[in-house]
């Protein structure tokens, strides 16, 4: 059994507790609730213990793994806090608001035994992970675009999402799930990006548009919006190839489900859809493959701190393109990654 704590009580920390629920060798025992709140939350967290000292958790025996779940501007001190009290560690994305931190957290997991991963659960929802072997074995040819779209409601927010220092801006704090996945499905990291943002509540980037460039001349966009009606489409993603396209959608019309169709360009071949009504599915899988790497000592497979690296130094990037309205080379992928 792997005994797991949370740091934060929002939105994200809740779905982490109801997945972690769902796991058969993970207990949540604690959760860490921001220094001066009351210490009560949702049930959600079921009876796990509540304090509002992350030293608390820090200072348990009792805790195995410690799933991150506060502002981004926190993540990288209070990930290397977990890693230091030799405690596993999911820390949610981005690592942080810079990728300079990340290989520091890397060389410290790796020399005291510990497994870290950060939650890009897309890589573990079944029907993607056949999707992307399907574009990897080539069904649909080279790749010449991917799209991916993420609309959401951000209005019930804490303050902290509308200052650029605590969240990044959208870019950051959110489309690097999609710059992630697009950089999954292709198979490589981008060589350059360019980006557009609108600018919101604060003077923070509320609504972007990245546009990535991959060697080979495939491209890829990612857009999103904090501000969208809830009733648009939550996510999409489309890759088209040179011998066939794939579609795939999330919660069209809050219809929580996941949706992969895949057609052969030529028409010869019957379309395929790959339909999962699990929204949790990919939490889920990958909390259990996380709850297995901290039980055995295996590396884990996918969302490393290699991967989420890459994410953050692209979303960093797009960010200073969209404020200078260039393209900018991806020069540092590989110089300081873990």
């Amino acid at each position: 059994m792997i005994r797991y704590a949370i740091v934060g009580s929002g939105w994200s920390a809740g779905r982490h507790a109801r997945v972690l629920s769902r796991v058969g060798r993970a207990e949540l025992v604690r959760v860490v609730v921001e220094p001066g709140t009351p210490l009560r939350v949702s049930a959600d967290f079921g009876t796990a213990a509540v304090t509002d000292r992350l030293d608390d958790v820090l200072a348990d025996p009792a805790v195995d793994a410690v799933v991150v779940c506060t502002p981004p501007d926190t993540h990288l001190e209070i990930a290397e806090a977990v890693l230091r009290a030799d405690k596993h560690l999911v820390v949610e994305k981005p690592v942080g608001l810079r990728p300079d931190g990340v290989p520091r957290l890397a060389e410290l997991a790796e020399s005291r035994g510990l497994t870290v991963m950060v939650p890009y659960h897309f890589r573990f929802v079944p029907p993607l992970q056949r999707l992307r072997d399907r574009i990897a074995a080539g069904e649909l040819g080279t790749v010449a675009h991917a799209y991916h779209r993420m609309y959401s409601l951000r209005d019930r927010e804490g303050d902290w999402l509308w200052h650029e220092g605590r969240s990044g801006g959208i870019i950051v704090e959110s489309l690097v799930h999609g710059i992630d996945q697009i950089i999954w499905m292709v198979g490589k990291p981008p060589r350059s990006v360019a980006a557009m943002t609108h600018t919101g509540r604060g003077g923070v980037a509320d609504a972007a548009t990245v546009l990535l460039r991959f060697p080979g001349g495939a491209v890829g966009t990612v857009e999103g919006s904090w501000i969208s009606d809830p009733h648009v489409p939550f996510g999409s993603l489309d890759v088209v190839g040179s011998a066939g396209s794939a579609a795939f959608e999330r919660g069209r019309f809050h219809a929580r489900h996941f949706r992969v169709e895949t057609a052969p360009a030529d028409g010869a071949r019957p379309s395929h859809t790959d339909v999962l009504e699990d929204d949790d599915a990919g939490f889920v899988a990958l909390h259990e493959h996380f709850t297995e790497c901290c039980a055995h000592g295996k590396p884990p497979r996918a969302a490393t701190l290699q991967e989420a690296h890459t994410a953050v130094y692209v979303a960093t990037v797009a960010a200073e393109a969209a404020r200078t309205g260039r393209e900018l080379p991806l020069t540092d992928l590989r110089r300081d990654a873990p």
